[in-house]
């Protein structure tokens, strides 16, 4: 994938989810999502606990040390602030000089740089839809988001990432490629 490519990516599918964030209510916290057993403000605390950990892993910080934030409320009394905060720290550190070049000590395996940024595009992509569908909001992905992730992910990233099993994508073009990337990730 070209950085830049990635870079706009992830740029969109992080203003995505905070879009679709900005619109939970009080009485959204609560609710069930598309995610077994998470509700709302679950699925936002593994999102942006996801953050967290992803600068702790690109800053070369220990397994056990990245684990640690797996059971921390990430959220506060300031879900979309925390959201914005570790967004722009997430952002910064792919960015920096040769940084998709290096190899990180993943708990699931050694992967590179460049696999985690596709993986930070997916969780904010999949789980802005998630959020969007357990709200009641837009569902809508960007394209440029969707095809960049068409393109990159595998059935093996997403089984080596802790994605379950999922049907073939359809390749059928009547098919959107929304659709496409949802049924590959078991959202279909």
């Amino acid at each position: 994938m070209d950085p830049d490519d990635g870079y706009d990516a992830l740029d969109r599918a992080t203003a995505g989810f905070r879009s679709v964030l900005a619109a939970v209510t009080d009485d959204d916290w609560n609710a069930a999502t598309p995610n077994p057993g998470w509700t709302v403000r679950d699925l936002v605390n593994h999102v942006v606990g996801g953050n967290r950990r992803y600068v702790l892993l690109l800053g070369g910080a220990s397994t056990a040390d990245v684990e640690r934030l797996r059971d921390v409320d990430h959220l506060g009394s300031d879900p979309v602030g925390a959201f914005d905060r570790t967004s722009a720290a997430v952002a910064a550190v792919f960015r920096e000089p040769g940084a998709l070049r290096r190899t990180v000590h993943h708990r699931k395996g050694d992967r590179s740089r460049d696999e985690l940024l596709t993986m930070r595009i997916l969780e904010h992509a999949l789980h802005g839809w998630d959020l969007a569908t357990a709200i009641g909001a837009d569902t809508r992905i960007a394209p440029s988001v969707v095809s960049v992730l068409l393109d990159r992910v595998t059935p093996d990233l997403l089984a080596r990432s802790g994605y379950p099993p999922a049907a073939a994508a359809d390749a059928d073009h009547a098919v959107s490629p929304q659709q496409r990337l949802l049924d590959l990730t078991g959202r279909g």
